[in-house]
């Protein structure tokens, strides 16, 4: 058996299979894709252009199956929702000068102690 041949007993070998699908589960699909983008911050136009790429091959078979339109719609009520609470993770802004900034924490007076 050559290297590049995979050993038809070995149980890791990887085996695609195409399970059966609807018309709503596809369209449950896009609904997932279009949540999730729009909960990481994405924008209307930039999601639909994630349906439209076909490197993204699930949501881009949503969008041949459903169509624009479809899409669309589900995008715009996905942003609708989540978009308005997205966040952004970015680093925090540097210190004037490159130096630390303290908080005015309490004085070791004002510290409770044990007696």
């Amino acid at each position: 058996m050559s290297y590049d041949d995979p050993d038809p007993g070995d149980p890791n070998v990887l085996v695609g299979v195409v399970l059966p699908g609807s018309a709503e589960a596809m369209e449950e699909m896009a609904y997932v894709f279009a949540e999730e983008f729009a909960r990481m911050g994405q924008d209307e136009e930039s999601i639909l252009g994630l349906f439209r790429d076909p490197f993204y091959g699930g949501a881009h078979q949503a969008y041949r199956a459903l169509g624009t339109d479809a899409v669309r719609a589900i995008v715009r009520e996905c942003v609708g929702v989540w978009g308005r609470a997205a966040g952004r993770i970015q680093d925090a802004p540097d210190a004037p000068g490159g130096t630390l900034q303290r908080l005015p924490w309490p004085t070791s007076a004002a510290t409770p102690t044990a007696d």
